[in-house]
């Protein structure tokens, strides 16, 4: 049990729900939730669908040339949505691309690549939202020293992919030297699935490919942003725009922190670092806010993963056992890549 990410996990979660509400005297939380304005929920629950569009469409361009339908391409981000809130590890991310797998459009490891190019370009603009919201605000050392540890380390996967894309001759016999050290069975598949997932990289090659991946990106954060903007405003908060900028950047600084699946914890403590410690708000607001959206947030994306599960006749156990390698091997059109429905 002491090895189970899983098991790790939830005692993270619950020691930051601890460190997030252990202020909050909870007899006053019962009339700021009575205080919630139906209409901006509505907004944000419009807010929140759209901006599952807006990035689906961006998984089509960054898989520019594949025969990938906005279909697949939603419901495949969607279901990475969904597993991540319900299993550790982020496990959804390959889960998404082992289900596109399935489909028969590419292949796993390819799609796999394209996650990574896409957690990639999110990096940008997260780094670029921080780097405003320090500009704005006066921040803990704490909160500026994991800024600048994000900064390395989205330099970090920058060179990577750049490696990967333009010196592959660089990498294939490092990476070759390790695959030939295996049983004779896993190098031709290993061998395929690293070359598709290079491939999966390549909208980085296409400058207006990339150009549109990124302009996507922004838009999609902006309305991150918008949702965070009409949270506030369910409670009716006198903050703008800048404290929700404020609050998605440290949210995202909050999700590199292992925790159990969907950020149970962290987002409190995020919400409570925020909105009570820096903008000075009553604890027990900042716990109403950061309970009742995360609830809202969590809720579509398990009612939508639940319902396009329904409708591609899928269980969540077929998604979790497959995987994201295995499905990527074998030719897309053959048995791997067959539309199990």
């Amino acid at each position: 049990m002491l090895r189970s990410k899983r098991f790790w996990g939830i005692v993270v979660s619950l020691l930051f729900l601890w460190l997030a509400l252990r202020r909050v005297e909870w007899q006053r939380l019962p009339p700021i939730l009575m205080t919630i304005d139906p209409r901006f929920v509505t907004a944000m629950l419009v807010s929140i669908v759209f901006e599952g569009i807006l990035r689906a469409w961006r998984w089509q361009v960054i898989l520019g040339g594949r025969h990938l339908s906005f279909r697949q391409s939603y419901t495949g981000l969607m279901f990475g949505s969904f597993f991540n809130n319900v299993l550790p590890a982020r496990a959804g991310e390959f889960i998404r691309a082992a289900y596109i797998g399935r489909q028969g459009a590419i292949r796993s490891s390819e799609a796999f690549g394209s996650v990574v190019l896409e957690r990639f370009v999110d990096g940008i603009a997260v780094l670029t939202m921080i780097l405003v919201a320090l500009q704005l605000f006066e921040v803990s050392p704490g909160i500026r020293q994991a800024s600048y540890s994000a900064l390395i380390f989205y330099v970090l996967v920058l060179g990577f992919i750049l490696l990967f894309q333009f010196r592959r001759d660089w990498v294939t016999p490092v990476t070759g030297f390790f695959i030939r050290r295996l049983p004779e069975r896993f190098r031709e598949r290993l061998t395929t699935a690293q070359d598709a997932f290079i491939r999966g990289l390549d909208s980085i090659r296409h400058p207006a490919r990339f150009v549109g991946v990124i302009a996507l990106t922004f838009l999609s954060w902006g309305m991150s942003t918008f949702t965070y903007y009409l949270s506030l405003n369910v409670f009716g908060l006198p903050l703008g725009w800048d404290a929700a900028l404020l609050l998605i950047a440290v949210l995202s600084l909050g999700a590199m922190i292992p925790s159990s699946p969907g950020m149970i914890g962290i987002y409190q403590w995020c919400c409570m670092l925020v909105l009570s410690d820096m903008l000075h708000l009553p604890p027990e607001v900042a716990a109403s806010h950061g309970l009742f959206t995360h609830f809202v947030a969590y809720s579509v994306v398990l009612v939508i993963g639940l319902g396009l599960l329904t409708l591609e006749n899928l269980s969540m156990n077929e998604l979790q056992d497959t995987s994201p390698i295995d499905s990527g091997l074998s030719d897309p059109q053959g048995e791997a890549g067959a539309n199990p429905t």
